[in-house]
């Protein structure tokens, strides 16, 4: 308001530039965007040069935290040139700084290692100490990503110099959690534990829980390599407390994964089991993530080839315009032009149904990977379930561990079959009960020419998000029927039924067995029939068992979504 009185362009584009930054701290992004950009409109129309490139690199800087990596480039790269024409060192440094970053995350590292040297140029000749911690330890990053570890370590020991000539502790404890890191993998564990210690050591009045998280977690691990399980597990109580597991998501892997390993050792199978679970619920949830930040940075580049053909069609619109009115003078030739010119935008059309094509194939490409290695991890879940059962002396513990290693297959299986399948979009139900059944037969040793299956779903396709849930009630009432309805019999037959009922799915899994009513199911399998519930629910199905004639499960869903 005080700008708007004083009718000052630099002060108007000043304040607009405020009101971005208050948006920007808060979160806020679009509307930061739109205030950003109202003040290099603004700049542009008075000639503003610097307020220009800095509301160019701010618009960029928000694109950064929105995980709009191309767009944040765009930006940047538009700044440059104003920035240089003015000479702006302090700037210039921040851009190289950022560009570093940029291309570290899009894994073109030469590129982020050339950049970051700019920067580090820049800001050794200015003095400017805070820039030069922060860019150090990103060179250091990107070493270690390039493996080259003995770089990484000079540019992570010029951080901590620096950090201690100008009594900066939180940066200090910061950069020697990545120096133990780098010494891990340079096989000096001696040097590793001492970084980690020390770091333990500093106390700040406000810690940063990832860095506690990191620093906790590695000690763990040291001492539980060292078979000194008293201290890994003073550690990896200590990584609980301080542990941001939504926030970081590759820490909180990492962790469950020592905890796991850690329980083992000492023979705690629930409560290895239990860390077991919470692991590949958080590695799901990573996989997810990653596939939706590389279906985004796919959407990005769509969007800007896109653009780009926009761009290119409204200018060949632009020449058809004028060879209209070029028409009148030169008719006979106007009507050649004008034909060259469709069929130029045809091709343009169809370069643009191409790269949509290859988008969406490229997705494919990547889901089908994604379904591959969450196969790949459940397997290996497995195998580790069978070896701890294998380990186990009470038949009680082994049996549920066993029964949890089923679980694992049926979604294994599932993913599976998406890798497999040429529309990953969802399951053909008959071919994945099938198999489910096979498996399930197998473990249990059932001769199949005694005990027969029949299992009819009238061509019915799932996606993953019914199908993971169903697929797991399915699986414990066949292993109830297997374990407990022939018990007494050499001969019978389990049938499974599902077909559409209205505006719901109606599922019956049926055997001629002792029949068995809801009370005995749970009394047979408590945690089974508690996980029925729970996943039930999930699906809001309805659950009704009746035991004349065996027993007969049926479930009626109103939560499901069937692929075409």
């Amino acid at each position: 308001m005080y700008a708007k009185s004083s009718r000052s362009p630099k002060l108007i584009g000043l304040g607009l530039t405020s009101i971005g930054w208050v948006f920007d701290y808060d979160y806020q992004f679009d509307s930061a965007i739109h205030y950003y950009t109202k003040s290099y409109s603004y700049a542009l129309q008075h000639e503003d040069t610097k307020r220009v490139a800095t509301s160019l690199f701010n618009v960029g800087v928000v694109f950064y935290y929105k995980g709009q990596l191309d767009s944040a480039l765009h930006y940047y790269l538009a700044s440059k040139p104003k920035f240089e024409a003015l000479n702006d060192e302090p700037n210039l440094s921040r851009l190289y700084n950022n560009l570093g970053r940029i291309y570290e995350k899009t894994n073109q590292l030469e590129h982020a290692l050339e950049v970051s040297r700019i920067s580090i140029q820049i800001k050794e000749s200015l003095d400017d100490t805070k820039g030069l911690l922060n860019t150090y330890t990103n060179m250091s990053s990107i070493f270690q990503r390039l493996d080259r570890y003995d770089s990484a370590l000079v540019y992570s020991n010029k951080c901590i110099n620096k950090a201690k000539e100008v009594g900066d502790l939180s940066a200090y404890k910061s950069e020697l959690v990545n120096v133990g890191i780098i010494y891990k993998n340079l096989d000096n564990n001696n040097k590793a534990i001492s970084a980690f210690k020390e770091a333990e050591s500093l106390k700040l009045d406000k810690e940063d829980p990832y860095v506690l998280s990191q620093i906790y977690h590695n000690l763990g691990k040291f001492y539980f390599d060292q078979n000194e399980f008293s201290n890994a597990d003073y550690y990896v109580q200590k990584t609980s407390e301080v542990l941001l597991e939504e926030k970081y998501l590759e820490t909180a892997l990492k962790h469950y994964h020592l905890d796991y390993a850690l329980n083992k050792q000492k023979g705690k199978a629930p409560e290895a089991l239990k860390s077991l679970e919470k692991y590949q619920e958080l590695n799901e949830r990573y996989i997810t993530q990653e596939l939706v930040n590389r279906t985004s940075e796919l959407e990005q580049l769509y969007q800007k080839e896109k653009r780009e053909l926009e761009i290119e069609t409204l200018n060949a619109e632009n020449q058809i315009q004028n060879l209209r009115i070029e028409k009148n003078i030169r008719d006979r030739n106007g009507w050649i032009i004008l034909s060259v010119l469709v069929f130029g935008i045809t091709l343009l059309l169809y370069r643009l149904y191409h790269i949509k094509q290859k988008s969406l194939n490229e997705r494919e490409i990547l889901l089908k990977e994604i379904h591959h290695r969450v196969k790949n991890n459940l397997q290996v879940i497995s195998s580790l379930l069978n070896l701890q059962a294998d380990s186990l002396e009470s038949e009680i513990a082994k049996d549920a561990v066993k029964e949890g290693q089923h679980r694992v297959k049926s979604m294994a299986l599932i993913h599976q079959k998406l890798y497999s399948a040429d529309d990953v979009r969802g399951v053909d139900v008959q071919d994945y009960l099938e198999s489910l059944s096979k498996e399930l037969f197998k473990a249990f040793g059932v001769d199949e020419e005694k005990i027969s299956w029949e299992i009819n779903t009238n061509g019915l396709k799932l996606d993953i998000d019914t199908i993971i849930p169903l697929g797991l009630i399915i699986n414990e009432l066949i292993t109830n029927s297997i374990k407990y309805a022939f018990a007494d019999t050499d001969q019978g037959l389990l049938k499974i039924d599902m077909l559409e009922d209205g505006d719901n799915l109606k599922v019956v899994i049926a055997d001629d067995g002792k029949g068995m009513d809801e009370e005995h199911i749970q009394q047979s399998n408590a945690f089974g029939w508690k996980m029925i519930q729970s996943l039930s629910r999930k699906l809001k199905a309805e659950i009704n068992v009746n035991s004349e004639n065996g027993t007969k499960v049926n479930l009626l869903l109103s939560r499901y979504k069937l692929v075409a």
